[in-house]
């Protein structure tokens, strides 16, 4: 019995699903379930049983679970209390959303830490950049959701004892090739992007103002679909009229890829929090100083 398991335990509880509990837990689902037969060996008890809406404690678990619930409850006390160790100090794990210049800032800090330092960097939809930091994957996420949302995400936090500062507020820019048939305009009117194919990423919820119909007009271009950020620039470029709504580009990867960004009236502003489950360690703080400054330097108009 170790502390992983307890944690497997009562994320399963919560969830009420072991292919859930495997998801937020980054793992594969027969690892979860053979270390929680493991577990279950040594308690000597089924600690779930099977309903038709998933998974729920037996009477055993639920016993086992006001322990497990305890001892997991303490030692993230102890980790915001202590835990700016060796360990987490050389090691950078930041979870965040598709946006250039997350990717910026953490490229060029990258590039100041010593080759020792541990990286980890990943892209992931705001639900799961939460589960990335409150199940440790992540050691800091960058959070992003509209205005509207605000409560939810905030009491999303709130459930899994995260800490959140806001970073900015803005409003999303269509973003553009510079030979774009629109990209003289200073202000780009909501009606005239229908007629232009929009790259979307696949598997997020689109960025989209909240007056587009639910359903694409008659004769509106089909939209393109991507599950990467990669490639992403190649195709606003060779894609004629195509165009993307994004946060805020840097300026040197506007130039460099051959892009040009627009405002667009969608009254839709958006939230960029910086998110994290225990206090801060030095390497964690100088990401986030250098989110900062990168934020500091984008083009807004």
């Amino acid at each position: 019995m170790n502390l992983q398991q307890l944690r497997y335990v009562v994320e399963i509880a919560r969830t009420g699903s072991i292919t859930q509990a495997a998801r937020n837990l980054y793992m594969g689902q027969p690892n979860l379930s053979k270390s929680i037969k493991e577990l279950e060996g040594e308690v000597g008890a089924p600690l779930f049983r099977r309903t038709a809406k998933g998974v729920v404690p037996t009477k055993a678990g639920e016993d086992f679970l006001v322990y497990a619930r305890s001892i997991t409850a303490q030692m993230d006390t102890l980790e915001h209390l202590y835990g700016s160790s060796d360990e987490r100090t050389h090691r950078l794990c930041v979870a965040a959303p598709r946006a250039s210049y997350v990717s910026a800032a953490f490229a060029r800090y990258a590039g100041t830490l010593d080759a020792g330092t541990e990286l980890d960097f990943r892209e992931l939809t705001a639900v799961e950049v939460v589960r990335a930091v409150a199940s440790g994957a992540s050691g800091v996420g960058v959070l992003r959701y509209q205005d509207a949302h605000k409560a939810y995400f905030t009491s999303l936090c709130d459930e899994n004892h995260l800490r959140s500062e806001l970073l900015w507020r803005f409003p999303m820019v269509v973003l553009m090739s510079e030979d774009h048939p629109l990209a003289a305009l200073r202000e780009l009117p909501y009606h005239l992007l229908a007629q232009y194919p929009q790259l979307v990423h696949g598997d997020l919820t689109p960025v989209l103002p909240p007056d587009e119909p639910g359903e694409a007009s008659p004769g509106a271009a089909a939209p393109i679909r991507v599950y990467d950020r990669a490639g992403q620039f190649d195709l606003l470029r060779c894609v004629k009229g195509s165009y993307m709504w994004v946060s805020p580009v840097p300026f040197d990867a506007l130039a460099r890829e051959g892009l040009v960004q627009k405002p667009c009236r969608s009254g839709n502003v958006y939230c960029d929090a910086l998110i994290s489950r225990a206090r801060l360690t030095d390497t964690e703080q100088g990401f986030a100083d250098a989110l900062r400054a990168e934020i500091a330097q984008l083009p807004t108009e």
